[in-house]
Order: C-alpha cells, then sequence, then structure tokens
C-alpha cells in the first residue's frame, strides 16, 4: 500500500455519496468560523465574520502583520471550529456534524485508519472544520508537537469541483525543505492520511477563487 512506502496516500470515495453531501451541506452552512493566524508569534483567533467587514485601512495592516510572521517563518491563515478533542468535546447541534464528531473518538473510522497506517496503537482522532478562502495558506511545517502523540494526520476532503490553478493544495516537500515530491489536489469525499512527523504546507489560495476549500482536518493519535 502507498501509505506503508510513501507514508502518504488518498482513499477516495471514503463516506457513502448521500452521507457525503449532508456533510458538505453542513460545513456549507456553518456560520461560526474563527480566522487564525500568528501575530507576534502567538496563535490568535479571530471572529471570521467581524474580520471580513472590516474597514480596508485596517485590513491592509491586517495583511502585513500576517505578512510580515510569514516571511519570518512558521504562519497560516485559515479559517477553523474545534470539531473534536479530549480536551475540548462539545456536542454539536448540526446532526451531521456531530455525527462525525462521534466518530473521530472511536469506531470504523479508527479501525480504518489503523488499516491504512498499520498503526493498531491509534486510540482516536481529533478534529476541526477547516475553510480556506481565497490568499489563505498554510506554511511548512512537520505536525510534530511534544505530547500529542501524533501518529499520522488526515484531511477529509468536503471540496467540489476544485481546480489545481485555485491553489490550497496539500504539497509535501523533500528532506532539503526545497522541492515538492508529492501534491493533493483538493477533492470531493477523499480521506488523505500521511504519516507524522512529514514536512508540508498548504498552498496559497489563488485571489481570484471564488469557492472555498472545505474540509475536516485533524491527527491520528495515541492514548496518552
Amino acid at each position: 500500500m502507498k501509505y506503508r512506502t510513501e507514508g502518504r496516500v488518498v482513499v477516495p470515495g471514503v463516506l457513502r455519496a448521500d452521507v457525503a453531501f449532508r456533510l458538505e451541506r453542513a460545513l456549507q452552512e456553518w456560520p461560526d468560523w474563527a480566522l487564525v493566524t500568528r501575530v507576534g508569534g502567538q496563535h490568535r483567533d479571530f471572529d471570521a465574520r467581524e474580520m471580513a467587514r472590516m474597514d480596508p485601512a485596517r485590513q491592509g495592516g491586517f495583511e502585513e502583520l500576517v505578512g510580515t510572521e510569514a516571511r519570518k517563518g512558521f504562519q497560516y491563515l485559515y479559517e477553523r471550529w474545534p470539531l473534536y478533542d479530549p480536551e475540548y468535546d462539545v456536542a454539536l447541534e448540526v446532526p451531521d456534524l456531530e455525527a462525525v464528531r462521534q466518530m473521530l473518538g472511536g469506531g470504523d473510522f479508527i479501525g480504518l485508519a489503523r488499516d491504512v497506517t498499520g498503526h493498531d496503537g491509534i486510540a482516536f482522532a481529533d478534529g476541526q472544520l477547516t475553510r480556506y478562502r481565497r490568499g489563505h495558506f498554510l506554511t511548512n511545517h512537520d505536525d510534530e508537537v511534544e505530547g500529542k502523540h501524533r501518529i499520522a494526520a488526515y484531511v477529509l476532503g468536503m471540496t467540489r469541483e476544485w481546480k489545481p490553478d485555485y491553489g490550497g493544495q496539500l504539497q509535501f516537500l523533500g528532506q532539503d525543505g526545497a522541492s515538492v515530491v508529492d501534491v493533493f489536489v483538493p477533492a470531493f469525499n477523499t480521506l488523505s492520511i500521511f504519516s507524522v512527523p512529514q514536512p508540508h504546507l498548504v498552498s496559497a489560495v489563488a485571489s481570484f477563487v471564488q469557492a472555498s476549500r472545505l474540509s475536516i482536518t485533524g491527527w491520528l493519535r495515541q492514548a496518552a
């Protein structure tokens, strides 16, 4: 299997079609996005709706802060909402999202993850709703965080009719950190899994894009 040899794989058609379409609709209709980034080396959360109403002058200043951080090193700009983590486990009133939240804690999803990775020690997956829009990105990193016990990362893609020139691609880098060795273009009803640590990034979404790159992302983790 590709995961065993290359440390990454895409599993197509992972959800039943009707379930996938309902989940996509739930993501499209989700209202409570937080815009996340780093300012002064610290993670920051902003109300995405409030940020969208910001006047152009303030928006320009914010973009400069984001860019300054990116030029220094690790940086990101995208929208998210926490779905499941042992430290943050709150039921959602949207049935299709609540079903995913429960799925991440165990059951068939974890069984599939163990089968794909060959790691029987996977106990659960944390997760977040993510939305990338024009200008959003995630710079090079490897997902390894001490104490999180991450075995692999996953992306449950819920993006239809996305073109390669839209950006928002999951790109995997060589050990030199300068060459791209593999690319996953956003797609619908696909499950991407890749080992941790592994250098990767999400390329910036092009300025002309009106669609959103929607997914549920997180990490497959061992018990502490």
